[in-house]
C-alpha cells in the first residue's frame, strides 16, 4: 500500500476513543488485504503482518463499525469517486468487505445499493430478494383469506417464490 492509499485509508479509520491503538495499524490493514486477496485461513497470515487473531479482530470490528462501508463507498463507480487514492486498493476493499460480510450490519442491501456486484458474497441471484419475499406473504394472506380449495399449481407457484426469495446460503462465499 502506497503513502497515498494508506492516508485516504487513515482518515476512514481513525482512533478509537477506547482501548489500546494498534502499534502499526498500517501492517495489520496491509495483512487484512494480503489475507483477502488469497483463499487462506487467518491462521496462514504472514509473520511480518502481525498475529492473524490481531488482524481478524480489526477486520470485524471495522465491518461492526461500518467503517468497511465508508471504504465501499469510496471505491464505488460514483463519477465523485473517480480520484479518490483507494481506487487503486479497490479490489483489496471489495475482497475485505466480502470477507467480513456477516458481521457489516445490512452489507448484501448496501453493496447492492452501490452496485458492486463484486463485494456481494455470491451471484446476485443466489442472495435473498425482500421484495419478492414480502410478495408472496402477501399472496400467501390473500390465499388464507380466501378458503376453499386452492389449486395445487398456485400452492406450486407460492412455494417457489417463498424458497427463492430467501436466497441459497449455500452458495455464499467469504474467501472464494
Amino acid at each position: 500500500m502506497t503513502d497515498a492509499e494508506w492516508a485516504a485509508l487513515a482518515q476512514i479509520l481513525r482512533p478509537v476513543t477506547r482501548g489500546r491503538p494498534p502499534a502499526d495499524a498500517r501492517r495489520i490493514w496491509d495483512g487484512i488485504f494480503w489475507i483477502a486477496a488469497s483463499r487462506l485461513p487467518w491462521r496462514a497470515l504472514p509473520a511480518r503482518f502481525g498475529k492473524p487473531d490481531t488482524a481478524h479482530r480489526a477486520l470485524r470490528r471495522a465491518a461492526v463499525a461500518q467503517r468497511l462501508h465508508a471504504m465501499l463507498v469510496r471505491v464505488s463507480p460514483h463519477p465523485a469517486m473517480r480520484d479518490d487514492p483507494l481506487q487503486a486498493i479497490a479490489w483489496f476493499v471489495v475482497r475485505a468487505f466480502r470477507r467480513a460480510f456477516r458481521v457489516a450490519p445490512h452489507a448484501i442491501a448496501f453493496a447492492r445499493r452501490l452496485g458492486l456486484a463484486s463485494a456481494l458474497p455470491c451471484a446476485p441471484c443466489w442472495l435473498p430478494k425482500p421484495h419478492l419475499s414480502e410478495a408472496a406473504k402477501r399472496i400467501a394472506g390473500k390465499l388464507m383469506n380466501r378458503g376453499g380449495d386452492i389449486p395445487f399449481a398456485l400452492l406450486e407457484a407460492l412455494y417457489y417464490l417463498l424458497r427463492r426469495s430467501g436466497g441459497e446460503p449455500r452458495w455464499w462465499r467469504t474467501t472464494g
